[in-house]
């Protein structure tokens, strides 16, 4: 008897889960792309990042279905995903959205610091959801005499995502479809001497030409499946007839290239963090340059005393010359 009471609450306690979960609306987490100089990171971070879907009422699905999913699917990319694969994905596994990523800088050494971004893409449409990014370092939490500081980076994991999914929503952009410009992110020709720059910065602008009201700028897995098609090989370097090509497989009239030219660490107290980025947007359709700047950026230009206000992390002074730069094209009234 008791056996059979057992069995009872397990079978009741299954079915009330099972029920539970498929009223949680899902997503389907890819394994974010590993942009810092460290390994090992995504394992640390994966877990957390999930927790903060979780708590927000969202049924992950399993990283293993999804894994295998991908793979028979031939979808398994890290930091990005076609609109082909996320129907896929979407009608198959029941995913709504889904989470793409990656980790562009994670140092535990001295001060840890921890730098992330991530977009949220409609499954049944591939379009951006959301997208944001989010740096902290331990001297952020720092007040007199050195007193507050986080001087290990498992405790400062929990604040870069706290402040990555602040801005977190699953809702439906609403952005004037009229008038919005929907532009296509080349890859960043990388001339700096990290090896990780160019693509760091294409993943920056496409966060904040979404976050732009006057853009809508494409999934990057839709940009490298069209290059595959395609069989376009310099991906940075682009002709006239392979821009044409993209422009069309894209549906996009705006492409958006560029280098970084500078992407330099502040290795020491003599030394400051400096980047370089130039951009321009291209018409497609009359093969002419719509906008073209050029920015360079150093850590200390802020700096008001004693080191106050200065910029440490390089992938923090990126994204506000991303920031600079988009804001400088949207103000043109060629949209």
């Amino acid at each position: 008897m008791k056996k059979f009471f057992l069995l009872l609450i397990i079978v009741v306690f299954t079915i009330f889960t099972y029920a539970h979960a498929s009223d949680r609306e899902k997503i389907a987490v890819l394994p974010f792309d590993n942009l810092s100089n460290e390994s090992n990171v995504i394992k640390m971070i994966t877990p957390e990042l999930k927790q903060r879907l979780k708590d927000r009422g969202l049924y992950v699905i399993n990283e293993d279905v999804l894994s295998d999913f991908l793979c028979d699917k031939r979808g398994r990319s890290a930091g990005y995903i076609s609109k082909e694969i996320a129907r896929k994905v979407g009608g198959e596994l029941g995913a709504k959205t889904i989470l793409a990523g990656a980790v562009v800088s994670f140092s535990s050494e001295g001060i840890p610091n921890v730098g992330i971004l991530a977009r949220l893409i409609d499954s049944s449409t591939g379009v951006i959801l959301w997208a944001d990014y989010a740096s902290v370092s331990g001297d952020d939490y720092s007040m007199a005499f050195g007193l507050g500081t986080i001087k290990k980076i498992e405790d400062l994991v929990p604040k870069a995502l706290d402040k990555l999914f602040a801005s977190f929503s699953t809702d439906i952009s609403k952005k004037n479809t009229e008038s919005v410009y929907r532009i296509a992110v080349m890859p960043f020709r990388n001339k700096s001497g990290n090896p990780n720059s160019g693509m760091i910065t294409t993943y920056m602008f496409l966060v904040k030409l979404l976050k732009d009201p006057a853009f809508e700028p494409v999934e990057y897995g839709d940009i490298t499946k069209a290059y595959v098609e395609l069989r376009i090989r310099n991906k940075s370097g682009l002709e006239f007839k392979n821009i044409k090509a993209l422009s069309e497989a894209l549906g996009t009239y705006g492409i958006l290239l560029g280098s970084v030219d500078d992407y330099s660490y502040g290795t020491n107290a003599s030394s400051v963090s400096k980047v370089g980025i130039t951009a321009r947007l291209l018409d497609a359709r009359e093969n002419k340059i719509l906008w073209y700047n050029s920015l360079q950026l150093s850590g200390e230009e802020d700096t008001v005393a004693f080191d106050w206000g200065s910029v440490k992390q390089v992938d923090k002074l990126a994204y506000k010359a991303v920031s600079e730069l988009v804001e400088n094209m949207g103000k043109l009234k060629w949209y």
